[in-house]
């Protein structure tokens, strides 16, 4: 019980929320002045009543204008959060100096007012009423008893002081926490920002997902590549030594394509940047399919139209497809022959990739390198097929770029 009596006597944030306080009776003694001023002026007659309208009106208008300035909810912020300890969220600041919250600031600031004034009453009475009773046993003092029937007195004396803390410490309490429902952010900036931390959200597992669709296209065709690579060099290692030389030549390329697309990945994700090499597009099909080639897979590459034409981010996401085609095609079929067609329009690009399913596993269903074509269709308001059709596996794209994806 001492304890949670004397705490706040030592505890500093009581003095910042008693200087607030003060702060509020000095925001409230020129408006007690002006009261004063214009009571005096019509009690004295120096005024007919249209003058006193007159002066009332303008001073009015002054004393609620000060309020209404810019930059005063900012000050009280600040304030609140210094002097009282309060909790106030930042305001949207294309709002804050709008007109809504430069009347919470003025609300702000009567209510300041009010309890200052009320705290300075309460200190000057009390400050004159500690030293009389401090006194009183020795100096006669009116109306304070003297001599031993005053021993009570600088007890009492002692007492006052504390419970001024006290209730300044309370008081200031109670505005810390009306500050964030006054000065922070109003119900419709509250729910702009709720909106915007949700877009941001959904933009940063968007971008997370874009990173892992780039790193599992990437880094799967490497690895199944590299695979292959090494299984046909092991069966003929020691009979046919060029093509293994040619074999690990593609390991290296592959692994070397892969790292850079990593580094790429980690860097967006480390500082937002990354390497400044540009990502592959539909300009780098020629050594993808080769890296296929390589790896003992027959691969047609048909191209109708000038795929430079492609915007960059339309001609990047269809690379990533048809990788992720081949590479699901070395991995689920085997080394049997890929068609790639490639038809570049005027509003879109079509892709087309099939193979014949062949002896290997086989798909069980869409993983991630589908639902990853899939997503990054989806991003461009493109279309989408995947599947079995007449013995083959068949995957076709359109990736609008034109007027009909403005439309779409």
């Amino acid at each position: 019980m001492l304890r949670r009596l004397t705490a706040p006597l030592t505890d500093g944030l009581t003095y910042r929320r008693f200087v607030h306080l003060l702060l509020g009776a000095v925001i409230l003694l020129p408006y007690l002045a002006l009261v004063v001023l214009i009571a005096s002026t019509m009690t004295n007659g120096g005024l007919d009543v249209l003058g006193s309208v007159v002066i009332v009106v303008v001073a009015t208008g002054i004393a609620v204008g000060v309020t209404l300035v810019p930059g005063v909810r900012t000050l009280a912020i600040t304030a609140a959060r210094t002097l009282l300890g309060a909790e106030v969220p930042e305001p949207d600041p294309a709002s804050v100096d709008s007109w809504p919250g430069r009347r919470r600031a003025a609300l702000w600031l009567l209510l300041n007012a009010a309890a200052g004034g009320l705290a300075a009453l309460v200190t000057l009475t009390v400050v004159p009423t500690t030293i009389g009773f401090l006194f009183a046993p020795w100096l006669a003092l009116q109306p304070f008893p003297t001599g031993g029937r005053a021993w009570w007195l600088p007890l009492v004396a002692v007492l006052l002081p504390a419970l001024l803390l006290h209730a300044a410490r309370a008081a200031g309490a109670a505005l810390a926490r009306l500050a964030p429902r006054v000065l922070g952010p109003t119900p419709t900036e509250r729910m702009a920002a709720e909106l915007e931390a949700a877009h941001a959200a959904e933009r940063a597992l968007a971008e997370r997902n874009r990173l892992a669709r780039e790193l599992h296209d990437s880094v799967g065709h490497a690895l199944t590549v590299t695979t292959l690579q090494a299984g046909a060099a092991a069966r003929v290692l020691e009979s046919d030594p060029a093509f293994v030389a040619k074999a690990l030549d593609a390991i290296a390329e592959a692994g070397r394509t892969a790292l850079a697309d990593l580094d790429h990945v980690l860097g967006l994700l480390r500082d937002g940047e990354g390497n400044r090499s540009p990502m592959p597009d539909l300009d780098d099909l020629d050594t993808l399919v080769d890296g296929a080639r390589s790896a003992g897979v027959a691969v047609d590459l048909d191209r109708d139209g000038a795929t430079g034409a492609v915007p960059r981010a339309v001609s990047r996401e269809a690379y990533r497809i048809v990788q992720e085609a081949l590479t699901n095609a070395l991995r689920h079929a085997g080394p049997v022959p890929v068609t790639v067609h490639v038809a570049v329009g005027e509003e879109a690009v079509a892709l087309e990739i099939t193979n014949p399913l062949g002896p290997g596993p086989g798909r069980t269903g869409g993983g991630r390198g589908i639902a990853g074509m899939r997503e990054r269709v989806g991003v461009l308001r493109g279309e989408l097929t995947s599947g079995p059709e007449d013995g083959r596996w068949r995957v076709a794209a359109r990736l609008p770029f034109g007027r009909d994806r403005m439309l779409g």
